[in-house]
């Protein structure tokens, strides 16, 4: 059976995979809190390089073959059978070369440690490997509410059952490492659960080759796309005399990448899923972007101007004080947030409708901008904490420019609205205010005696108490804002705004936005 005739249950899968996402935020967040309180920045560091290489190795192990049978819309039992024998056949082949080239890449970093780590985490490769179809097949049904059961019991197991533990008893990186083999090795199982079949042992050549030939240009815009995402924290490990530093600066990115990568997965699974639905009803497609860009905008830009304005207390409270001199870096980064969940949306899309080439083209360009900023900066300021800080500029400049390039594509080659696609930022933009109202406030005014009070507190309680109050009257301010001028949260689509109100109990302030 094939998905041809099924319509995009959007409603449905956001529902499930908002659900999913935030549950592995809150269970991811208390992990790494947890664990960068438990093992060293030197330690971090390390694993660092260890996952980008193994992360870059990954992209070539699956070919792309995810992607191709989510995005083909006439997938049978030959595409599933030939898909899982070439998946586990790459992750096998990968897992022997990593093993094989494992010493060589810690003689680059001069770090020896890094052998044993690369060894063991490559086994991740015939995992993933395994694993491939039932994932895949799970996203292109839109099973998130499968896929969640998955990924929450994951992530307890492996996460905080077995991770922590492990640095409870002072196994330092290695509680990381079999943490993130558990928890893929226990995804893998809780996948065939869910989707158990079919599975064959031949490999149908005009299958492989229809799979292949997608999936080989989605390989090359993904490992563009991923090598964009972590050329920085690559070179910036290359030229760093200081492992503590470079800890640092990763645990920086990390917070910056957390909220994308919520985006992402949503992008990744929901939107990805249903554009390749739409793929041939243009009108519909170019909708559903604004939508989109508006719902994401919505709520990721206010979300980017409280980041930045609270970045100390957000690195102070996730990773605790032995961060505290990466909050500058962290400030910097966080600008990326609302960039490159705007950059989320083209890519799905870019994807859905294999317009992958124009794609590659310009996380190419952002590569380079990337690679040029950090290394000039890190080259002449190796051992200065200024190199890190002015490679994370870098690294934002670099993403503005992206996000301009992506923007002109869904305007020119999707043929979407120019105006209909800056109206539908509006509302984010609009919705800032309230926040940086707040910062004043807080700062200058009405709050001050609060956060004087709470400076004596333990620290994670300080940090929480900053943050909460700046929402709460963050909040406040928004709801006020909307309930006198509805049309804020518009975006050129008041449907939605009366689709909110409708689900809310009546009163003056569902009756307000429903106008």
């Amino acid at each position: 059976m094939t998905e041809t005739t099924k319509e995009p249950r959007f409603t449905s899968s956001l529902k499930w995979q908002s659900v999913n996402v935030t549950v592995q935020v809150v269970l991811q967040l208390g992990f790494i809190a947890a664990l960068a309180r438990l093992i060293s920045p030197d330690a971090f560091g390390v694993m660092a390089i260890a996952l980008v290489v193994v992360g870059f190795i990954e992209i070539f192990a699956q070919v792309g073959i995810g992607p191709a049978l989510i995005q083909n819309s006439h997938v049978i039992n030959k595409h599933r059978q030939t898909a899982f024998i070439f998946s586990l056949l790459l992750g096998v082949i990968f897992f022997g070369a990593t093993y094989v080239a494992a010493p060589s890449v810690a003689e680059f970093y001069e770090k020896p440690q890094l052998t044993e780590v690369l060894r063991w985490i490559a086994l991740s490769f015939i995992i993933s490997g395994a694993s491939v179809v039932p994932r895949s097949m799970l996203i292109k049904e839109m099973r998130f509410k499968s896929l969640f059961a998955c990924s929450a019991l994951a992530m307890v197991l492996g996460n905080l059952i077995i991770g922590l533990g492990l640095a409870l008893y002072g196994y330092e990186i290695w509680a990381y490492v079999f943490a993130l083999l558990s928890q893929n090795t226990i995804l893998g199982i809780c996948y065939w659960a869910f989707y158990p079949g079919p599975v064959g042992l031949k490999m149908d050549k005009e299958a492989l080759k229809e799979m292949v030939g997608y999936g080989g240009r989605s390989t090359i815009f993904n490992m563009i796309n991923y090598a964009a995402g972590k050329v920085d924290t690559m070179i910036v490990a290359k030229f760093s005399t200081d492992w503590r530093l470079t800890g640092f600066y990763d645990r920086s990115s990390y917070l910056m990448g957390l909220p994308v990568t919520v985006l992402g997965k949503l992008g990744d699974s929901v939107l990805f899923s249903g554009m390749s639905m739409l793929q041939s009803d243009k009108e519909r497609l170019r909708t559903t972007v604004l939508k989109a860009s508006h719902a994401i905008s919505t709520l990721v830009i206010p979300l980017t101007a409280l980041l930045v304005l609270r970045a100390e207390n957000f690195t102070v409270l996730l990773l605790g004080e032995q961060y505290l001199e990466a909050a500058p870096i962290v400030e910097v980064l966080f600008f990326c947030v609302a960039l490159r969940s705007f950059i989320k949306i083209g890519d799905a899309s870019m994807r859905a409708t294999d317009s992958l080439t124009i794609g590659s083209l310009i996380k190419l360009g952002f590569l380079g901008a990337v690679s040029y900023g950090v290394w000039d900066t890190m080259s002449s300021n190796s051992s200065d904490f200024s190199g890190f800080y002015y490679a994370a500029s870098a690294v934002v400049i670099a993403t503005a420019l992206q996000t301009v390039a992506v923007a002109a594509w869904i305007w020119l080659g999707l043929k979407v609205n120019i105006f209909k696609l800056v109206k539908s930022l509006l509302p984010g933009l609009m919705l800032c205010l309230p926040v940086l109202a707040t910062e004043y406030i807080m700062t200058h005014d009405l709050l001050s005696d609060l956060l004087i009070w709470s400076s004596g507190l333990v620290s994670e309680i300080d940090q929480t108490i900053s943050i909460g109050l700046h929402i709460i009257f963050a909040g406040i301010t928004a709801l006020i804002l909307v309930v006198a001028i509805p049309e804020v949260l518009d975006g050129g689509f008041p449907e939605m705004r009366k689709k909110l109100a409708s689900k809310l109990p009546n009163s003056l302030f569902s009756n307000r936005l429903s106008r």
